[in-house]
């Protein structure tokens, strides 16, 4: 399983451009979940401090519609996730509670690194650590050029 891990974790964007020692250093800081289809993973305004690496199964990102509407409890699928991407890289950058919930849509693994995990590897592995803050940054921005996108398809002009 050992060779598997770091195999999935090569495969990752926020991995990309580390060394074959790097990755073995990181896999020594991960753990594996299994999630069933209809479990939470992680809800919006926990406190919460890892990233997780889909390897198998599909995500469903929820948030919340807020107060104000008819059913206060209301939630949008948001965004899906897939084998290759990722979750929670908010959480290694700001330290700030779950901007949404995520939930299982199907049966999935996960691989986890922890903010202890991550600060870890800053320690052992200076350079890996950057480079994968560097992906993260890339990762954050395209992420927001897709929303602004979406958010100006649904909103009016100005004037």
């Amino acid at each position: 399983m050992s060779v598997a891990v770091v195999e999935v974790l090569a495969r990752m964007r926020l991995f990309q451009g580390l060394d074959a020692e790097q990755l073995a250093a990181a896999e020594k800081l991960v753990f594996v979940n299994r999630v069933a289809a209809g479990d939470t993973v992680c809800r919006e305004g926990d406190r919460s401090d890892f990233v997780c690496f889909v390897v198998r199964g599909r995500l469903d990102i929820l948030k919340s519609q807020g107060t104000g509407r008819a059913d206060p409890d209301a939630t949008a699928v948001i965004a899906q996730l897939a084998p290759g991407d990722s979750l929670g890289e908010m959480a290694l950058v700001d330290h700030q509670p779950r901007s949404a919930t995520v939930r299982a849509a199907e049966d999935a693994t996960l691989v986890v690194l922890t903010r202890k995990g991550f600060e870890q590897l800053r320690r052992r592995q200076p350079h890996a650590a950057a480079q994968m803050m560097e992906n993260i940054a890339r990762l954050l921005c395209e992420n927001l050029r897709q929303t602004s996108a979406r958010l100006a398809g649904v909103l009016l002009p100005l004037g």
